[in-house]
């Protein structure tokens, strides 16, 4: 094998990468995907004498949609793990961030370094919960499968545009001749996750908010304010306890055919 054609074949590599402006630093996309196949991107900010790279989170909110909560248990530990471990000095970063900082001459190395620690974050999907929640799914699919009769289709396991141009299930889709709304059973088993996908997935779709339904398990005292309180500004918020007021919202979102009223 020659080395020489080997190197000109890698120059693929820096072919294929791409900065752009961004703010006071720069956007740089690597070709390197992530296990969903969203492409690894990390910006390059000047501090100092230096510069700060970073993944701004988006290993961590990939995570966060697969269900893995890295604020606690096992996934925090191999998170924090795994950090230590790319040897990043994590200057300046929030929660679920990758950064480093270092000299403009170490630019290239710096840039790579996160991106490999932010691809190693996402394989941590495997520690979310099997089937998690799948028990409240399947009775939030019953009680609309009730309500929607023949005059209304259900998808469940739907997929829900996002900003990005790429695809999320949720729970349901329920339709009619014009209008659609977007269920997503939230859980009491494990209600941080269960919260968290639903927040991330309604909060980046293109949806208009009153389409989107979050139907939480349990009455309003079963779950903090503050998690409600969030949901809410991505979604309107339904109790399955309450007696038929998912039926109603739905009704708002996605009424009956006006062949079947007649």
């Amino acid at each position: 094998m020659n080395a020489t054609k080997v190197v000109v074949a890698l120059q693929a590599v820096n072919d294929n990468t791409v900065v752009r402006p961004y703010g006071d630093g720069l956007l740089v996309d690597l070709p390197l995907t992530y296990g969903d196949g969203d492409g690894v991107r990390v910006l390059v900010e000047p501090m100092g004498s230096g510069y700060r790279v970073t993944d701004r989170a988006a290993a961590a909110s990939l995570l966060a949609m697969a269900g893995v909560n890295l604020s606690t248990g096992r996934a925090a530990e191999a998170f924090a793990e795994l950090m230590v471990g790319a040897g990043l000095n994590g200057v300046n970063a929030a929660p679920g961030e990758i950064t480093t900082f270092g000299a403009a001459d170490d630019l290239g190395r710096l840039v790579l370094d996160v991106a490999q620690a932010s691809l190693r974050a996402d394989q941590l999907r495997w520690l979310a919960p099997r089937q998690a929640g799948m028990g409240f799914v399947d009775r939030v699919t019953d009680r609309v499968t009730a309500w929607a009769g023949r005059s209304r289709e259900l998808q469940r396991d739907a997929p829900i545009p996002l900003e990005s141009g790429r695809n999320r299930p949720v729970t349901l889709r329920v339709a009619n001749d014009s209008k659609a709304a977007y269920v997503q059973a939230v859980s009491l088993r494990d209600p941080d996750q269960a919260a968290e996908y639903c927040y991330h997935v309604f909060g980046l779709s293109t949806i208009a908010r009153e389409s989107r339904v979050a139907a939480l398990d349990g009455s309003a005292r079963d779950w903090p304010a503050a998690i409600v309180a969030e949901l809410r500004t991505v979604s309107d918020v339904e109790f399955f306890d309450d007696p038929l007021s998912l039926e109603r919202q739905l009704d708002k979102v996605v009424p009956p055919p006006q062949a079947a009223l007649r």
